[in-house]
């Protein structure tokens, strides 16, 4: 699931502009063994959808962790291999990947965008909460969140009386907007708000209510 929703988040175009892509050399190392091993690399671009590295030898995987230094901010992702080949660096055989993000922090995940539009990498009066969220269509949450998860996070709301009970035969009242991911006691977790509605005599009442999920949707965190 990290994977899929990752490829969503960063691919869209709805209700954001369209990712620039920043081609500035920057400091990058990469590791296949979960960060314990670092090896040097350089980075040749960066956006909000992936990067592009040289290394000194071939990877030998597709999927492994990278880390870019981007003015004095190390930032810390998992990348998958979208392309590769061999090019000449200052007289060398030097291999070159073009990689999407398939795991980032949103804050990781903001500065990299700051960064490829020409911003200043680095908010410090920025909110954690302020992260952007993306709308999800019905189409997007049906194929990117399991049906059981959905369940379980709506049950949450109807127990909350933030949502009416849930019936077999009536869409339920709510719009998700999912913000990427954050790291949590040394975990990736999802981050998701869900707002729901519920139809009173006297008029309706609107919640929002944010929730944090691991990639198995076996742990689910009441944010507020």
């Amino acid at each position: 699931m990290m994977a899929e929703l990752l490829a969503w988040f960063t691919g869209r175009s709805v209700n954001r502009r369209k990712y620039p892509r920043r081609r500035k050399p920057y400091r990058a190392t990469f590791s296949v063994d979960g960060g314990a091993s670092q090896r040097p690399a350089i980075g040749l671009d960066i956006s909000g959808g992936g990067l592009c590295i040289l290394t000194q030898e071939p990877v030998g995987k597709d999927e492994f962790e990278v880390r870019a230094t981007l003015e004095a901010r190390v930032i810390r992702a998992r990348a998958k291999s979208v392309w590769q080949d061999t090019v000449a660096h200052e007289g060398k055989s030097v291999w070159r990947y073009g990689m999407r993000f398939t795991g980032i922090s949103a804050d990781d995940w903001d500065a990299v965008v700051r960064y490829a539009s020409d911003k200043p990498v680095e908010e410090p009066h920025k909110a954690k909460d302020e992260i952007a969220a993306v709308r999800m269509t019905p189409d997007d949450a049906n194929r990117l969140l399991p049906a059981a998860l959905q369940r379980r996070l709506l049950q949450v709301l109807v127990d909350r009386r933030r949502l009416a009970p849930l019936r077999e035969d009536i869409t339920p009242l709510v719009q998700y907007f999912y913000s990427g991911v954050v790291r949590h006691n040394d975990q990736m977790m999802h981050r998701l708000t869900i707002q729901s509605k519920v139809v009173g005599s006297e008029g309706d009442e609107m919640f929002e209510t944010r929730f944090a999920f691991d990639d198995k949707g076996e742990t689910v965190m009441l944010l507020n």
